[in-house]
């Protein structure tokens, strides 16, 4: 008699997932809320998916990690930057339907610099799921940063994202 699972037995704790139009946890970034649509523990730690709701004004500062990132935008406009030949952040506006693809190690940024918010599908490696939820407590609750970042906020981020080998990058224009 064999002791290895039948192929019913191995995937019967291993299947589909489905997310009703809320989705799963909601974590919020200041005024920027992330939607999980799909968790690293339910893909294997291979990657994780948020929709992520990008208010006018709002983005994150021009940064880098070695692993490769997915933007799609679906409502509204987002402005997202790369680095030129000059080093310097050179700007795109991408509308809803349109993506961008961050290789690894790329610097890039985006900002909504419209008067409108954005919706924004973002698929990415597990460790951008973990840096984000070490950037506060490491411990996994879901209260976030503040909406006003003191300083103690941004080193605390900081050391979230290089644990996480995520690095800020210096735009020289």
């Amino acid at each position: 008699m064999s002791n290895f699972p039948t192929p019913l037995e191995e995937v019967i704790h291993h299947n589909v997932i489905k997310n009703n139009k809320t989705g799963g946890p909601v974590l919020a970034i200041g005024p920027m809320q992330l939607l999980w649509r799909a968790l690293g523990e339910n893909t294997g730690y291979t990657f994780s998916i948020y929709e992520m709701t990008v208010v006018p004004g709002m983005g994150i500062p021009l940064h880098k990690h070695p692993f490769a990132e997915f933007f799609y935008v679906l409502e509204g406009t987002l402005s997202i930057a790369h680095w030129n030949s000059q080093g310097a952040a050179e700007w795109d506006v991408y509308e809803a339907g349109e993506s961008a693809l961050v290789q690894p190690n790329a610097p890039h940024t985006f900002f909504n610099k419209s008067e409108h918010p954005c919706r924004v599908l973002s698929v990415s490696t597990y460790h951008h799921e973990r840096m984000m939820k070490d950037a506060v407590h490491p411990d996994g609750k879901t209260d976030f940063l503040p909406a006003q970042f003191t300083q103690a906020d941004f080193e605390k981020l900081t050391k979230s994202m290089e644990k996480n080998q995520t690095f800020l990058v210096a735009n020289h224009a």
